[in-house]
């Protein structure tokens, strides 16, 4: 039997398992974060819920900001992204701030894979993250323009962005241009040909990623699509 010491989260893979002294060990952590005043938390369905305030000084301005947030952890947490949500609702809503209509706050692409998953410190990653959003967001309400570098919206515009990342990666002009014929639907992926960059081995056991960005993309772009095409016939 391996004696070394496991994270509370390890024995659990399909999520953490909420008993008191795991909630314990939550808490104080969200306690010990100099930024939050945590306020309540509760249990439902195996998942924790939490409510505090962001506190956060501008440094424009001077100015001292608080927002009420609802962090929901979703249950196969620490390998599920807790999301976090405008409480008292003080912001309206639009894509351009960056936020659902839910009010749940929109703090990364998901794909981008910028969270530790499966980490002790996945909510106090999140939380730093919803601070850095609300600095933003009351950039955003005083100029009306989102402050910095942001990702389009919605999935089409930003696999695009990623799979044009990862042909640069591959540093092969003919991997680049093959990438932009995906984009322009000039060719199809296709895993058994040969890659891209040339190289004369299969595209499933070269440069993977981009076969499943490329793959990725040309989905989500047809589904869009076709969600499209119905939405104009509904109007019609």
């Amino acid at each position: 039997m391996n004696g070394r010491n496991k994270s509370p989260f390890e024995y659990q893979e399909q999520g953490v398992n909420w008993c008191p002294a795991q909630v314990d060990r939550e808490i104080l952590r969200l306690r010990a974060l100099p930024y939050l005043a945590l306020e309540s938390w509760s249990i439902t369905n195996r998942q924790l819920h939490v409510i505090g305030t962001l506190r956060h000084t501008q440094q424009e301005t001077g100015r001292k900001e608080c927002l009420r947030v609802r962090m929901e952890y979703p249950r196969e947490y620490p390998w599920d992204i807790p999301s976090v949500f405008d409480q008292d609702k003080r912001f309206a809503p639009s894509a351009n701030g960056h936020q659902y209509p839910d009010h749940k706050l929109c703090l990364s692409f998901p794909l981008r894979f910028e969270f530790p998953v499966g980490s002790e410190n996945l909510a106090t990653e999140v939380l730093q993250a919803s601070l850095v959003w609300f600095d933003k967001r009351c950039i955003f309400e005083r100029l009306g323009v989102w402050p910095g570098a942001a990702e389009e919206h919605g999935y089409v515009r930003p696999l695009r962005l990623l799979l044009r990342e990862e042909a640069q990666r591959s540093r092969s002009l003919s991997a680049s241009a093959w990438c932009e014929w995906i984009i322009a639907e000039l060719v199809y992926p296709d895993s058994d040909k040969g890659c891209p960059c040339l190289s004369g081995r299969p595209f499933a056991h070269c440069h993977t990623q981009l076969l499943w960005l490329a793959i990725l993309y040309q989905c989500s772009s047809n589904a869009m699509r076709d969600y499209e095409r119905r939405a104009a016939r509904k109007a019609a």
